[in-house]
């Protein structure tokens, strides 16, 4: 297996369609098989090593819900909780609303908004994710601004900063002090994808952004997470491969921070989306050769884990793709197919 993923790893860095690679096989125990190609920098000095962080993007989303099982389980915040106990002023039909459901994209809340063209500063976020016009998609729909809301929620509730949240409750007993909020340029990875997505998505909803080139190293590929702070809850951390294996062990072997119970919980239900997670049949063209059981999560930057059960295994694949019309899941599916092999 080391030697087969090390080939594909460096096919895939090869290809020019990512500028970094990492990827990770595991069980529940312990990483099987891990490898590492690309570059760390723009200006291709610096090769890509394993204690190197890369920008999660959406992948963020598992770690805040993650966050939220641990703390619906201490009985800090219900994921019960409807919106409305913490902001009386919502919209009837987001208050009636379970926080759990804007986790499990089931709220109603758009999609996504440019919120740093929305807004002058941060803090009034929770007043513009409150607005008619920020709720009424279907159900369910993929929602950044879902886990937007929940971040502020629990940060309401708890009185404690999300960052701080989740380091106390999720990643000091993980034993992780790799996964970060814009962490030193030295030690994070390079993103070249500019913003072209978002101007596109903007322009759907009758905005202008201005054109951006990417990041500098440890900053948000995200605008939304660049223009809140770092971690909102939908997307901003950064970590190496060997941090998502820890927390897909934790989910297929729950011992540190979830029960059994919660995972159980978090997993069950029916359509597209679980509890922090995708399901099996949310991006067939990449999960393949995983067993229907398996539950995983993509990055926009192109990040990728994903937990089989039956064949107890982790897969995780980071890399940070080079434009946004880059296809990686033909990639996925080699490597979920190496993993499970």
């Amino acid at each position: 297996m080391k030697s087969a993923l090390s080939e594909l790893v460096n096919e895939l860095a090869a290809s020019g369609v990512v500028s970094a690679v990492s990827a990770v096989i595991g069980d529940g125990k312990r990483p099987l098989a891990e490898s590492h190609a690309g570059w760390a920098d723009a200006q291709q000095t610096r090769p890509l090593a394993a204690r190197h962080r890369f920008d999660l993007a959406s992948l963020t989303k598992p770690w805040t819900a993650t966050l939220a099982a641990v703390l619906d389980r201490k009985g800090s915040l219900p994921l019960a909780l409807k919106v409305g106990e913490i902001w009386p002023d919502a919209p009837g039909r987001l208050a009636r609303q379970p926080l759990e459901g804007l986790l499990r994209h089931r709220s109603g809340m758009l999609a996504w908004r440019p919120l740093y063209r929305h807004l002058r500063h941060p803090r009034r976020v929770v007043d513009r994710l409150l607005r008619e016009d920020s709720i009424g998609a279907p159900k369910p729909t993929y929602s950044d601004l879902g886990y937007i809301l929940w971040a502020r929620g629990a940060e309401v509730v708890t009185g404690v900063p999300l960052p701080a949240l989740l380091g106390r409750h999720v990643l000091r007993p993980l034993g992780l002090s790799t996964v970060e909020v814009e962490p030193d340029p030295g030690r994070s990875v390079a993103s070249l994808m500019g913003n072209a997505r978002e101007i596109e998505l903007a322009a759907d909803l009758g905005v202008r952004v201005g054109r951006l080139s990417g990041p500098p190293r440890g900053v948000a590929q995200d605008g939304n997470a660049r223009f809140l702070g770092g971690f909102p809850g939908h997307a901003g951390l950064f970590a190496p491969a060997r941090a998502l294996w820890r927390l897909g062990a934790e989910w297929l072997e729950p011992t540190r921070v979830l029960g059994a119970g919660s995972v159980v919980e978090a997993l069950e239900g029916t359509g597209r989306y679980r509890l922090a997670w995708w399901r099996h049949n949310a991006v067939p063209r990449a999960t393949r050769p995983l067993s229907a059981e398996s539950f995983g999560h993509h990055g926009f930057t192109g990040s990728s884990l994903w937990i089989d059960p039956r064949r107890n295994r982790v897969a995780v694949l980071l890399a940070h793709r080079v434009a946004g019309d880059v296809d990686l899941d033909p990639w996925r599916r080699r490597f979920h197919q190496l993993a499970v092999a």
